[in-house]
């Protein structure tokens, strides 16, 4: 009877360690097919930051070749580009650590991939820890001056919007005629009607300003290749920044971007009708006519830096609407100018031209801006994402246009024999 009951209490037990075996086994099975981890790498091409993550990548997919599987994607492919997007990240590199079966996934913008980040995350999804997403380190970008912080990483766009709209707007073509209008406007003493005219003036060499940039911004968006965008907006960029450098040194010889003088006159007889105009409604429609006429005539003259911004504002993840608020932010910093040079004379009744060498100032530094712009677009194009580098490159633009100016001043003043 023992030797019964104890074959009897031998037999459930080998049943019950044979149930466990096999549940152990399915276990395993199911563990391992749970965790197929993938590293997505996103990266453009002419990228310095994406060379510089690279080996880290590299180094990662030697370790782990038998557990993880790393997808490189250019973000110059559209469908590339929208996988990254929907991720939100701004620049690149992107590193997407994910496991396949489970969907959960940990992101790395650029400033935190590192070796460290990424294995740690590896490890976390291979040991089938993903009940919760790991916590990922972040990157100290605050700064803080005089009881007042901020997050430097997020300051980029704007700072680079009011930087280069800022300088836009010293535009010597638009203040030209400007000027010239309000000077003929000086003689109607109508303080009520030279801020009217001026208004409507600005306000619709704003609004055509807009309707430009949104063309471009919708013909980059169409052709969907980033790094031949920037090919081309850096090209034009080093092309009128020379050409106005040049229109500094040897003003109005040779290819300008400056108003022809035929075009000038023909202006000048438009502003002359609008002065004459009794009639207040045909003057406003005919100041409407000459902001058109005016601002497809300096079209040239004013192209570049909106080109380049405009190029630079959609490598940013940004929905369409942000995008057409960013380029209305551009266009009200661009007008700040004008408004400033209308209400003098408004204020003061009181005539002022631009000079021949403030004109030839506002080129050299709008040129020396433009040229800067167009090497970093082809060289380096992320460094305009960091606003230190975006504000080093308009500092050194503006200083150093202004050392020019006063050397050849001063060479010029000791030369007379080369004065033009």
């Amino acid at each position: 009877m023992i030797t019964t009951l104890s074959n009897k209490y031998m037999h459930r037990f080998l049943i019950v360690f044979s149930l466990f075996l096999i549940l152990f086994c399915f276990t395993d099975f199911v563990f391992a097919e749970n965790n197929n981890v993938i590293i997505e790498f996103y990266f453009a091409d002419g990228c310095d930051h994406c060379e510089e993550k690279i080996p880290i990548i590299d180094e990662i997919e030697e370790h782990y070749k038998e557990n993880v599987s790393i997808i490189r994607y250019s973000i110059e492919i559209y469908e590339n580009r929208q996988r990254f997007f929907q991720y939100s990240f701004n620049t690149t590199p992107g590193v997407v650590v994910k496991n396949e079966t489970s969907g959960k996934f940990s992101i790395f913008p650029y400033e935190l991939i590192t070796f460290e980040n990424i294995i740690n995350a590896i490890d976390y999804y291979l040991a089938g820890n993903d009940s919760i997403k790991p916590p990922v380190p972040t990157k100290n970008t605050t700064f803080c001056f005089l009881g007042f912080c901020f997050d430097v990483s997020k300051l980029s766009l704007p700072v680079l919007t009011i930087a280069m709209a800022f300088l836009d707007s010293f535009n010597p073509c638009a203040f030209f005629i400007l000027i010239f209008l309000l000077n003929l406007l000086i003689y109607v003493r109508s303080r009520r009607r030279m801020l009217l005219i001026g208004g409507i003036f600005i306000f619709f060499s704003a609004f055509i300003y807009f309707l430009l940039m949104s063309a471009i911004l919708n013909v980059i968006i169409f052709v969907e290749q980033q790094f031949i965008i920037r090919i081309i907006a850096g090209g034009f960029a080093l092309v009128f920044g020379f050409l106005n450098i040049k229109d500094f040194f040897l003003f109005k010889k040779g290819i300008t971007l400056s108003i022809s003088d035929e075009k000038k006159s023909d202006l000048f007889k438009r502003m002359r009708k609008i002065v004459k105009t009794p009639f207040l409604p045909a003057m406003i429609i005919g100041t409407i006519v000459l902001a058109i006429f005016a601002n497809t005539y300096e079209l040239l003259c004013s192209l570049g830096l909106p080109l380049v911004y405009t190029a630079e504002l959609t490598t940013h993840n940004l929905d369409n609407i942000q995008y057409y608020m960013y380029l209305i932010f551009y266009n009200l910093i661009y007008i700040l100018p004008l408004l400033i040079i209308l209400l003098i004379f408004v204020i003061k009744l009181g005539g002022r031209k631009l000079t021949e060498w403030q004109g030839r100032l506002l080129k050299l530094i709008s040129g020396f801006m433009m040229f800067t712009l167009g090497l970093v677009l082809w060289i380096s194009p992320d460094l305009l994402k960091n606003v230190f580098a975006t504000a080093g490159i308009i500092l050194i633009s503006i200083i150093s246009s202004y050392l020019i100016s006063v050397f050849w001043k001063k060479y010029k003043s000791n030369n007379p024999k080369t004065q033009e």
